[in-house]
């Protein structure tokens, strides 16, 4: 597993890094820190203490962490909010900026809105023929 982005110039291993990481993976994924904590086994303040560096981390906790978040320990190791968050693209639609990886032309960002609201029209027809389905069955 690559981990130089999370070593010191001394070798050890930077957890204020990654509890930095960690504590806006599990912003951008909506939880609270009561949450994790819980699906954890742990107190708020001991998993807070790992978001704050305070902690040592193993290898299984990081796992156990990975897999609440959904995402890869490698995800977490290397995580760059450089590559999330699109500064320049700040609108006021979003509270932190534009949450992105790429930019979107005015006409690839028109052709996905249309995409998505015909799937959502699409959905919504099969709600329907589910329902009247299910009505039948009674």
């Amino acid at each position: 597993m690559y981990i130089a982005p999370i070593m010191s110039t001394n070798n050890k291993i930077n957890l204020d890094k990654i509890g930095n990481s960690l504590r806006k993976i599990r912003e951008l994924k909506g939880f609270k820190q009561e949450t994790v904590a819980k699906k954890l086994g742990l107190t708020t303040n001991g998993y807070g203490k790992i978001e704050r560096g305070e902690s040592t981390l193993n290898l299984d906790r990081l796992n156990q962490i990975a897999e609440v978040f959904g995402v890869s320990t490698n995800d977490i190791l290397n995580f760059d909010e450089s590559v999330i968050y699109n500064i320049e693209q700040m609108n006021n639609s979003a509270p932190h900026g534009t949450v992105n990886n790429f930019s979107l032309s005015e006409e690839e960002r028109k052709i996905l809105n249309l995409q998505i609201s015909a799937m959502s029209d699409l959905i919504q027809k099969q709600n329907q023929l589910i329902e009247q389905l299910l009505s039948k069955n009674k």
